[in-house]
């Protein structure tokens, strides 16, 4: 849904991405929110899931329960709290304390002892009326699944049953009724409405078990996920950022762009950058005294085409930091396993090959010991001769009976003349 309240059925990828950068609080009505609440409520929980796995893999130092999630709540039950709502949430003073029933009753204890308007302080419903506003009785009210419509009189006598009954053992007229599917009527007996009373009471700690229907519960889950997204702001800019810049390129641009990436740009593209950066005037001091400091390489790094040490993460990448002798070579080392392969097929290689009187084939690639390929070479030059054909032995004749001969054989027998 969008911030007017009207249904959008396909947005795109950079269209999502604005909604997160400018918050989902602001970006989508109240409205709009609340009347798909429970698919609102499992987007926010989902994305919860996902902002909390990312943050845990690229920043494993950050404590996400206590210093980003325990932290947002703290600050949204104390604005909720104060004024019944917070930013981009009608503030309603009625539902003020909404936000601090959130304890669920220990196995065996009654559910009107969670947190609420403490009873046990009123002998009669009349000084329940006199203490305590309206509005505060029909908050507890909803809290407690019970309806709570009526005057102040009659919400302050409703609510002063619960004081020494149990809540299943309350009449189910009292209960609040539970909204069904098209006109069918809600069930009213005793069971259903306990059941309302203990789904309000712990819904928010049941996890993802069920999807929270109340305000306050959609609110809170949104303040936790505002909060994980400002963590990953600058993340989601440079996303939102690349998006943009890759619908205005065509197909050829995004292929030379990840060329780049992966490669590094060539002399060509640098020298223009360079130009346009430098307006085709001569360096400025700065620029020189740049050009002639040291080059600060610990890791021993190879070089890029700038002259600067290429980033560790691609260093790392192509395999770089292991090193591939080869004895044919003249012990020479090649750097990476990509140099490595590629150096059976160039001319050094090839000169340590003739040198060996062996051919450089492809029988030979991947042996570097000048003794695996001579052994490998005699092995090969056996089977070739071994598969060689033999005239003598091979070469077959017939004589005027029928009878197959080789060579040797019907050549002696022509000479004793006994053919």
């Amino acid at each position: 849904a969008d911030s007017n309240g009207s249904t959008v059925s396909i947005f795109s990828h950079l269209d999502f991405l604005s909604i997160l950068s400018k918050g989902l609080n602001t970006s989508i009505s109240e409205s709009a929110k609340l009347r798909d609440r429970r698919k609102y409520a499992r987007f926010l929980r989902e994305l919860e899931t996902y902002l909390t796995g990312f943050l845990k893999r690229t920043s494993p130092f950050l404590n996400v329960s206590i210093e980003v999630i325990a932290k947002a709540v703290a600050s949204f039950e104390k604005e909720w709290g104060e004024t019944g709502g917070v930013d981009g949430w009608e503030r309603r003073i009625a539902e003020a304390n909404m936000v601090t029933g959130k304890s669920t009753p220990s196995e065996g204890a009654s559910l009107d002892t969670t947190v609420g308007i403490d009873l046990s302080k009123y002998s009669t419903s009349a000084e329940l009326e006199s203490d305590v506003n309206g509005d505060e009785l029909k908050s507890e009210l909803a809290r407690l699944g019970l309806k709570c419509g009526g005057t102040v009189s009659a919400r302050a006598a409703r609510l002063f049953l619960t004081k020494d009954t149990p809540l299943d053992k309350l009449p189910a007229k009292v209960f609040a009724k539970k909204k069904g599917g098209g006109s069918k009527k809600a069930k009213t007996d005793a069971s259903t409405g306990v059941i309302a009373a203990v789904t309000r009471i712990t819904s928010s700690n049941r996890g993802s078990e069920s999807i929270a229907d109340r305000r306050v519960d959609i609110a809170k889950q949104e303040a936790i996920v505002s909060s994980l997204l400002d963590q990953l702001r600058p993340t989601l800019e440079g996303t939102r950022r690349r998006i943009e810049r890759r619908t205005t390129q065509t197909e050829n641009e995004r292929d030379q762009e990840l060329e780049e990436e992966i490669n590094g740009a060539t002399m060509d593209d640098a020298d223009k950058r360079v130009g346009e950066k430098g307006g085709g005037g001569n360096g400025s001091d700065d620029e020189e005294d740049e050009e002639d400091a040291p080059i600060y390489n610990p890791k021993n790094v190879p070089l890029g085409w700038d002259g600067k040490p290429i980033p560790y993460w691609l260093f790392k990448l192509h395999g770089l930091n292991h090193f591939y002798p080869c004895e044919i070579c003249g012990n020479e080392s090649y750097r990476g396993r990509r140099n490595f392969e590629k150096h059976f097929t160039e001319s050094r290689h090839s000169y340590g090959m003739r040198c060996l009187s062996i051919p450089n084939t492809k029988h030979f690639h991947g042996v570097t010991k000048i003794a695996d390929a001579q052994e490998l070479w005699g092995r090969l030059r056996h089977e070739l001769e071994g598969n060689q054909f033999d005239v003598d032995q091979e070469e077959e004749y017939e004589d005027s009976h029928g009878n197959v001969l080789n060579r040797a054989q019907y050549e002696d027998l022509a000479r004793q003349g006994l053919l």
